[in-house]
Protein backbone atom coordinates (compact mmCIF):
# COMPACT_ATOMS: atom_id res chain seq x y z
CA UNK A 1 0.00 0.00 0.00
CA UNK A 2 1.44 3.38 -1.02
CA UNK A 3 1.89 6.28 1.38
CA UNK A 4 -1.09 8.06 -0.18
CA UNK A 5 -3.31 4.99 0.18
CA UNK A 6 -2.26 4.60 3.84
CA UNK A 7 -3.07 8.26 4.59
CA UNK A 8 -6.43 7.91 2.82
CA UNK A 9 -7.30 4.78 4.80
CA UNK A 10 -6.20 6.41 8.06
CA UNK A 11 -8.46 9.42 7.36
CA UNK A 12 -11.40 7.12 6.61
CA UNK A 13 -10.85 5.27 9.88
CA UNK A 14 -10.58 8.57 11.79
CA UNK A 15 -13.90 9.67 10.25
CA UNK A 16 -15.57 6.37 11.16
CA UNK A 17 -14.21 6.47 14.73
CA UNK A 18 -15.43 10.05 15.20
CA UNK A 19 -18.86 9.12 13.85
CA UNK A 20 -19.19 6.06 16.09
CA UNK A 21 -18.15 8.16 19.09
CA UNK A 22 -20.87 10.70 18.28
CA UNK A 23 -23.49 7.96 17.79
CA UNK A 24 -23.00 6.88 21.40
CA UNK A 25 -25.11 9.76 22.64
CA UNK A 26 -26.35 11.80 19.69
CA UNK A 27 -29.32 11.14 17.44
CA UNK A 28 -28.04 10.72 13.86
CA UNK A 29 -30.46 13.45 12.75
CA UNK A 30 -28.60 15.90 15.00
CA UNK A 31 -25.13 14.97 13.78
CA UNK A 32 -23.70 17.37 11.21
CA UNK A 33 -20.93 16.64 8.73
CA UNK A 34 -19.15 19.73 10.06
CA UNK A 35 -19.15 18.22 13.59
CA UNK A 36 -17.75 14.92 12.31
CA UNK A 37 -15.10 16.76 10.27
CA UNK A 38 -14.02 18.75 13.32
CA UNK A 39 -13.87 15.68 15.57
CA UNK A 40 -11.96 13.65 12.94
CA UNK A 41 -9.69 16.59 12.08
CA UNK A 42 -10.52 16.42 8.35
CA UNK A 43 -12.38 18.66 5.93
CA UNK A 44 -16.05 18.21 5.09
CA UNK A 45 -15.00 17.67 1.47
CA UNK A 46 -12.88 14.69 2.56
CA UNK A 47 -15.93 13.12 4.20
CA UNK A 48 -18.08 13.63 1.11
CA UNK A 49 -15.31 12.28 -1.15
CA UNK A 50 -15.12 9.05 0.84
CA UNK A 51 -18.74 8.52 1.88
CA UNK A 52 -20.88 10.74 -0.42
CA UNK A 53 -23.44 11.53 2.31
CA UNK A 54 -23.93 11.57 6.06
CA UNK A 55 -26.45 8.73 5.75
CA UNK A 56 -23.98 6.54 3.86
CA UNK A 57 -21.26 7.26 6.44
CA UNK A 58 -23.54 6.38 9.36
CA UNK A 59 -24.73 3.24 7.56
CA UNK A 60 -21.14 2.07 6.96
CA UNK A 61 -20.14 2.81 10.55
CA UNK A 62 -23.10 0.92 12.03
CA UNK A 63 -22.70 -2.08 9.70
CA UNK A 64 -18.96 -2.27 10.39
CA UNK A 65 -19.64 -2.00 14.14
CA UNK A 66 -22.24 -4.80 14.02
CA UNK A 67 -19.98 -7.15 12.05
CA UNK A 68 -17.11 -6.45 14.45
CA UNK A 69 -19.36 -7.22 17.45
CA UNK A 70 -20.48 -10.53 15.92
CA UNK A 71 -16.88 -11.51 15.12
CA UNK A 72 -15.75 -10.79 18.69
CA UNK A 73 -18.58 -12.90 20.10
CA UNK A 74 -17.90 -15.74 17.66
CA UNK A 75 -14.25 -15.82 18.65
CA UNK A 76 -15.08 -16.08 22.36
CA UNK A 77 -18.07 -18.41 22.10
CA UNK A 78 -16.45 -20.91 19.71
CA UNK A 79 -13.59 -21.51 22.15
CA UNK A 80 -13.69 -24.51 24.49
CA UNK A 81 -15.23 -22.90 27.58
CA UNK A 82 -17.94 -23.93 30.06
CA UNK A 83 -21.49 -22.90 29.12
CA UNK A 84 -21.85 -20.71 32.21
CA UNK A 85 -18.71 -18.76 31.27
CA UNK A 86 -20.17 -18.18 27.80
CA UNK A 87 -23.47 -17.00 29.29
CA UNK A 88 -21.66 -14.60 31.63
CA UNK A 89 -19.76 -13.24 28.63
CA UNK A 90 -23.01 -12.70 26.69
CA UNK A 91 -24.53 -10.86 29.66
CA UNK A 92 -21.42 -8.70 30.09
CA UNK A 93 -21.33 -7.90 26.36
CA UNK A 94 -25.03 -6.93 26.32
CA UNK A 95 -24.39 -4.49 29.17
CA UNK A 96 -21.31 -3.10 27.42
CA UNK A 97 -23.22 -2.65 24.15
CA UNK A 98 -25.83 -0.55 25.94
CA UNK A 99 -23.06 1.73 27.16
CA UNK A 100 -21.63 2.04 23.64
CA UNK A 101 -24.71 2.90 21.57
CA UNK A 102 -28.07 4.01 22.91
CA UNK A 103 -30.73 1.40 22.23
CA UNK A 104 -33.31 3.96 21.08
CA UNK A 105 -30.91 5.44 18.51
CA UNK A 106 -30.07 2.00 17.19
CA UNK A 107 -33.75 0.99 16.99
CA UNK A 108 -34.54 4.19 15.06
CA UNK A 109 -31.71 3.50 12.61
CA UNK A 110 -33.07 -0.02 12.11
CA UNK A 111 -36.56 1.33 11.36
CA UNK A 112 -35.36 4.03 8.99
CA UNK A 113 -32.57 2.27 7.08
CA UNK A 114 -33.45 -0.83 5.09
CA UNK A 115 -29.81 -1.72 4.42
CA UNK A 116 -28.97 -1.76 8.14
CA UNK A 117 -32.11 -3.81 8.81
CA UNK A 118 -31.11 -6.31 6.10
CA UNK A 119 -27.58 -6.65 7.47
CA UNK A 120 -28.88 -7.21 11.00
CA UNK A 121 -31.30 -9.88 9.77
CA UNK A 122 -28.59 -11.54 7.69
CA UNK A 123 -26.15 -11.60 10.63
CA UNK A 124 -28.88 -13.01 12.83
CA UNK A 125 -29.83 -15.79 10.39
CA UNK A 126 -26.38 -16.74 9.09
CA UNK A 127 -24.14 -16.24 12.10
CA UNK A 128 -25.94 -15.64 15.40
CA UNK A 129 -28.48 -18.48 15.17
CA UNK A 130 -25.89 -21.04 13.97
CA UNK A 131 -23.55 -19.92 16.77
CA UNK A 132 -26.37 -20.25 19.32
CA UNK A 133 -27.25 -23.75 18.03
CA UNK A 134 -23.61 -24.84 18.17
CA UNK A 135 -23.25 -23.47 21.71
CA UNK A 136 -26.43 -25.23 22.89
CA UNK A 137 -25.55 -28.58 21.28
CA UNK A 138 -22.11 -28.52 22.84
CA UNK A 139 -23.57 -27.64 26.26
CA UNK A 140 -26.14 -30.44 25.92
CA UNK A 141 -23.43 -32.97 25.03
CA UNK A 142 -21.44 -31.90 28.09
CA UNK A 143 -24.65 -32.09 30.21
CA UNK A 144 -24.27 -28.42 31.16
CA UNK A 145 -27.89 -27.78 30.11
CA UNK A 146 -30.96 -29.98 29.70
CA UNK A 147 -30.25 -32.43 26.86
CA UNK A 148 -33.93 -33.23 26.28
CA UNK A 149 -34.97 -29.79 24.93
CA UNK A 150 -34.98 -29.72 21.14
CA UNK A 151 -33.15 -27.10 19.10
CA UNK A 152 -36.48 -26.14 17.45
CA UNK A 153 -37.98 -25.36 20.87
CA UNK A 154 -34.92 -23.34 21.86
CA UNK A 155 -35.04 -21.40 18.57
CA UNK A 156 -38.73 -20.68 19.14
CA UNK A 157 -37.87 -19.45 22.64
CA UNK A 158 -35.10 -17.27 21.19
CA UNK A 159 -37.52 -15.85 18.60
CA UNK A 160 -40.05 -14.91 21.32
CA UNK A 161 -37.34 -13.13 23.30
CA UNK A 162 -36.11 -11.29 20.22
CA UNK A 163 -39.61 -10.13 19.22
CA UNK A 164 -40.44 -8.99 22.73
CA UNK A 165 -37.10 -7.18 22.95
CA UNK A 166 -37.93 -5.30 19.75
CA UNK A 167 -41.22 -4.13 21.29
CA UNK A 168 -39.78 -2.89 24.57
CA UNK A 169 -39.50 0.85 24.97
CA UNK A 170 -35.81 1.84 24.81
CA UNK A 171 -36.07 3.67 28.15
CA UNK A 172 -36.40 0.27 29.85
CA UNK A 173 -32.95 -0.77 28.70
CA UNK A 174 -30.49 -0.13 31.46
CA UNK A 175 -27.65 -2.35 32.63
CA UNK A 176 -29.55 -3.99 35.50
CA UNK A 177 -32.64 -4.72 33.39
CA UNK A 178 -30.53 -6.12 30.55
CA UNK A 179 -28.55 -8.35 32.91
CA UNK A 180 -31.73 -9.66 34.56
CA UNK A 181 -33.34 -10.39 31.18
CA UNK A 182 -30.26 -12.27 29.98
CA UNK A 183 -30.10 -14.30 33.21
CA UNK A 184 -33.83 -15.05 32.93
CA UNK A 185 -33.37 -16.16 29.32
CA UNK A 186 -30.55 -18.59 30.13
CA UNK A 187 -31.48 -19.75 33.63
CA UNK A 188 -35.22 -19.15 34.03
CA UNK A 189 -36.79 -17.95 37.27
CA UNK A 190 -34.99 -20.60 39.33
CA UNK A 191 -31.58 -19.14 38.47
CA UNK A 192 -28.19 -20.74 37.97
CA UNK A 193 -27.13 -20.75 41.61
CA UNK A 194 -30.41 -21.76 43.27
CA UNK A 195 -29.55 -25.33 44.30
CA UNK A 196 -31.92 -25.39 47.28
CA UNK A 197 -34.93 -23.88 45.45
Amino acid sequence: MSGFAKRTERKKQDIKRATLEMLKDTDPKNIKISDIAKKANVSQVTIYNHFHSKEQLIREVIIEYLIEQVEQREQFLKADRPFQEKVEYIIFEKKRAIRQIRVDLFQNLMKEDEQIRNVVESLYQTRIIPLFIEMVKEAQQKREIAPNISIDTLLFYLKIWREMGDRLHPSLYDERFTEELARLFFYGVKGADCHEC
